[in-house]
């Protein structure tokens, strides 16, 4: 990263093309314009772009409608300044699984499972995938009520318990909002006659090496705001999220047991006589353990 102040700040690769930098110091105001060097010896470069400030996030929030729920954001700038927005978001829901697991079949041998290995709770992750942009350059003051952020349609999992979603928000300038603008009329209308090309988007980087070479890429200097919110099922009208999960009994037997688990079933709990175990319960595995529903049992730290 090279500043118009004649220092120059190195970033560090982290992995998957990722680079960056613990004590990068920029100074709101000033300009700055990145660099770059590939293995091969080509070289990149950005127009210089000012380092500004992203104001805070107002508020996140959340209604529901007879499709599913809308999540919004809302924020302002007294300063005027930004005006145009751009978000992103990492989200977060709590799981049960349908039939609370008590028993493991393991090296050929049934056994009450212990408190850490419940595979009833778990924890799902995912993340934007689309560009989400706003502007408040028509209207009088900076300030944008309830962008729509992230949709979540009825019967989903995501609601089921516990939600939670991070959103980012970042202050664009106008070349960098119409440089997404025309990323997102691309990506959402691919396929149709009327489509803008790759080739007609320009961003802010080009090829110092060739000056033919098309380069697609678009490089802000600014600030992240975030806010988190959590939506309980409780906070919502009637959701409703469905498993089909048929249960059985099997005798208590090895090979019952193995071949049950040969068809994907799980045992979940046991059937007694007396004080003695004569069967057990059994239903698919995504029905008994959470993780098959590619869950994790590590609880978030924030949550």
């Amino acid at each position: 990263v090279e500043g118009k102040d004649n220092i120059t700040r190195q970033l560090v690769m982290n992995g998957d093309g990722i680079y960056n930098s613990p004590t990068l110091g920029l100074t709101l105001g000033q300009e700055y314009r990145l660099h770059i060097i590939t293995t091969n010896g080509k070289e990149y470069l950005s127009d210089y772009v000012t380092a500004r400030k992203t104001p805070l996030i107002d508020s996140v929030s959340f209604r529901q409608n007879d499709k599913g729920v809308q999540i919004y954001v809302t924020t302002h700038d007294d300063t005027d300044n930004t005006r145009y927005y751009i978000w992103n978001y990492d989200e977060t829901w709590e799981i049960w699984s349908y039939y609370y697991s008590k028993y493991v079949f393991e090296n050929d041998v049934v056994r009450q499972r212990t408190p850490a290995e419940n595979v009833s709770t778990c924890w799902k992750y995912s993340h934007s995938t689309s560009i989400i942009i706003g502007t408040s350059a028509s209207y009088e003051k900076d300030s944008i009520p309830e962008a729509p952020v992230n949709f979540i349609g009825n019967g989903d999992e995501k609601l089921a318990v516990r939600y939670s979603i991070l959103i980012r928000q970042y202050g664009l300038d106008k070349k960098g909002y119409e440089f997404y603008e025309m990323m997102k009329k691309n990506t959402e209308s691919l396929g149709t006659n009327f489509d803008a090309q790759p080739s007609q988007i320009k961003g802010n980087i080009f090829s110092a090496s060739d000056p033919s070479e098309p380069v697609i890429g678009y490089l802000t200097a600014t600030t992240a705001e975030e806010k988190r919110i959590f939506i309980e099922r409780a906070d919502l009208d009637r959701w409703r999220f469905e498993q089909s999960c048929a249960s059985k009994t099997i005798p208590n037997d090895a090979d019952s047991i193995r071949q049950a688990y040969i068809f994907g079933d799980q045992i979940y709990d046991a059937v007694f006589t007396g004080p003695f175990i004569t069967g057990y319960l059994i239903s698919t595995g995504p029905c008994v353990d959470c993780t098959e529903r590619n869950g994790s049992t590590a609880r978030p730290p924030y949550w």
